[in-house]
């Protein structure tokens, strides 16, 4: 039986390793050259070619997404960098607990990110991405994304990867970020008894304008990619009807996310069922 105590102890364990524990790496991908990170995954399965890319997203999800495709691949190729995104660089500053130097490299990134994909030539690609510049405020407004400069670009990006794309591409689809300085007292305030769930689990929702990359995402599929594009939607699996919000941390007060930005080993395995579904479906 699991205690509070179980539950603050392991939430300082994952924030502590984040998205770089034991139990989050999986070995023996080989490294393709010394110019990227580019690597790739020899498995046993006889279909498709799977490639993920997108930000440190990647290493916190490749695991557990290898663990349920790995049966249906000949190879998984992986490339992650920190904080960028495939689809767009951040021009505004960016809300990171003040580590921020990576965006300065990110617009320099696209190219790799296509580079990629048009060596390797998968079957279907994965982009894991915590979002920044998709989620940036509008040119204008939410209705005329065709003059927005973050939208422009995730279209012209789009244009590039789809030809190098053989069946499909998934893309992680913006949610609510936590507000990470408050994981640390989950637990301590379910002890003091003062606060409801759903008090605590309130006072950690960050939504960072999530809505303005949810809503660019589904203008890029609908207009420009169709049925070649499928988002992987985080809220509806995090949603709590009852508390009719998106959920940070489970009843017995285990958190889903760490103080890293990423999804603690907790919220992998919550999120496991997605993966093991699309995988099958392949």
């Amino acid at each position: 039986m699991t205690t509070l105590d179980d539950a603050e102890r392991m939430n300082a364990y994952w924030n502590k390793v984040d998205h770089r524990g034991p139990g989050m790496i999986e070995p023996n991908c080989v490294r393709r050259n010394s110019k990227h990170k580019w690597c790739d995954f020899k498995e046993n399965g006889t279909e498709f070619k799977i490639l993920l890319s997108g930000s440190s997203y990647v290493k916190n999800h490749h695991k557990v997404f290898i663990q349920e495709c790995k049966h249906r691949a000949t190879m998984i190729s992986m490339d992650d960098v920190i904080g960028c995104e495939p689809l767009a660089y951040p021009r505004k500053p960016v809300e990171n607990d003040g580590y921020t130097s990576w965006t300065k490299v990110c617009a320099g990134k696209l190219k790799e990110f296509v580079d990629f994909v048009k060596e390797t030539q998968p079957d279907y690609v994965f982009f894991f991405t915590r979002w920044f510049a998709v989620g940036e405020p509008y040119d204008t407004n939410e209705n005329d994304l065709g003059n927005d400069t973050i939208y422009k670009e995730m279209k012209s990006q789009l244009k590039q990867f789809l030809p190098n794309i053989k069946k499909k591409l998934f893309i992680l689809d913006s949610f609510p970020r936590v507000y990470t300085k408050k994981i640390k007292d989950i637990v301590k305030e379910l002890k003091a008894g003062k606060k409801t769930m759903e008090e605590i689990n309130k006072s950690l929702y960050n939504p960072s304008s999530f809505e303005n990359g949810r809503r660019r995402h589904s203008e890029l599929i609908k207009k420009e990619c169709g049925s070649k594009c499928e988002l992987i939607d985080y809220v509806d699996a995090f949603w709590n009807k009852t508390m009719n919000a998106f959920q940070y941390f489970d009843s017995k007060g285990f958190s889903y996310f760490t103080t890293g930005h990423h999804l603690s080993a907790h919220g992998i395995e919550h999120v496991r069922h997605i993966y093991t579904k699309i995988c099958n479906n392949l």
